[in-house]
């Protein structure tokens, strides 16, 4: 059986298109493991058959053969008989090099850190509280900070994405206006190198966590941006966020329930210079009832991190009530939108 995204021809009835999606999380494990293997990288130069592969990778010979062979059915390979493969175009995007690479955000959702939590999504719908603690033991931010390689692979996926949209921000609003803009939870900075580029009269602050920021200085140094980017070590709930004409906050505030995104823009507009602007950098769920792929998000911000995504109005309301004037929102092409405040 083929995943939706696969197979051309619509299911034959209601029962066989939601088998389909019931079933769809063997897709995401096949995925997560061929990534996991860099099957993709080894193939990379030609095809290779399962047998010559496994002592590769270190996995039981007919266990691989049987995991590329359900590979194919998603997408990822193509079977040349007998027990030989070749990578498709979909099966490239988990190469490790490559520009918009998958293979960090295929290992990071099927890793315990995401995959475990929803495993009790019912308790979460239940409770309304994340089912982060009582499947890891400890939330997320502390899962991570104990599973050093998991959260590199996280940090990696999260900078994969802001690369997506980073050439949308820096388009959509005007960054010549400031001459010191900081990325408040920045991470590997790559949205902040990407405004750079744009934008060479500006100068950057790229604020997060200390193991963050130590994890990010090679990135910014690779970007040759290493005398206008200050790597700051820190946390957005003390009063240590840098002063600054603008900040950048992308995907930070959905991670937070309402009472910590208080406290997150409240930290910001504290350290704000007088008449700053704040770009958040969200996914937005649309006022009305219709059908929104947000939706998705947001029910995983709640499994993961007792976060939510928000509408424009909720978002208007969190600025309003912590010191910022809501100025626009801007949607994008890649499905997030620019939030734009001014402090008041």
């Amino acid at each position: 059986m083929l995943p939706p995204f696969m197979d051309p021809t619509p299911p034959p009835n209601p029962s066989q298109q939601l088998l389909e999606h019931i079933s769809s999380y063997w897709i995401s494990q096949i995925i997560g493991v061929a990534a996991r293997l860099r099957l993709s990288d080894l193939l990379a130069s030609g095809p290779l058959s399962s047998d010559a592969l496994a002592p590769r990778v270190g996995a039981n010979p007919d266990g691989l053969y049987r995991l590329m062979r359900a590979g194919v059915a998603a997408g990822l390979f193509t079977e040349v008989p007998p027990r030989t493969f070749t990578l498709t175009p979909l099966g490239a995007c988990l190469r490790s090099e490559v520009p918009g690479s998958m293979r960090d955000m295929a290992i990071t959702l099927t890793a315990p850190g995401h995959w475990r939590p929803w495993t009790d999504l019912f308790t979460a719908v239940q409770t309304g509280r994340s089912t982060a603690r009582g499947a890891l033991g400890t939330n997320l931010w502390e899962h991570y900070e104990k599973n050093p390689e998991e959260a590199s692979h996280f940090d990696r996926a999260m900078g994969t994405f802001s690369s997506f949209v980073a050439t949308e921000v820096a388009r959509l609003h005007d960054f010549s206006l400031y001459a010191r803009i900081a990325d408040v939870g920045g991470s590997q900075g790559v949205l902040l190198a990407a405004v750079l580029r744009v934008y060479p009269s500006c100068r950057g602050i790229l604020f997060d966590l200390p193991h963050v920021i130590e994890g990010a200085r090679a990135q910014v140094e690779a970007e040759g941006l290493s005398q206008r980017m200050d790597l700051v070590a820190g946390s957005f709930f003390e009063p240590v966020i840098p002063a600054a004409e603008a900040y950048l906050l992308k995907h930070i505030l959905h991670d937070w329930d309402d009472a910590s995104s208080t406290a997150i823009l409240r930290q910001i507009h504290r350290a704000a210079l007088p008449g700053a602007r704040l770009i958040v950098v969200e996914m937005v769920l649309p006022d009305g009832g219709e059908p929104s792929r947000t939706a998705l998000m947001d029910l995983n911000m709640l499994v993961l991190a007792d976060g939510r995504e928000r509408t424009g109005r909720e978002y208007e309301a969190l600025l309003t009530s912590t010191g910022w004037a809501l100025e626009r929102i801007t949607p994008s092409p890649s499905g997030v939108s620019l939030i734009e405040a001014r402090k008041r």
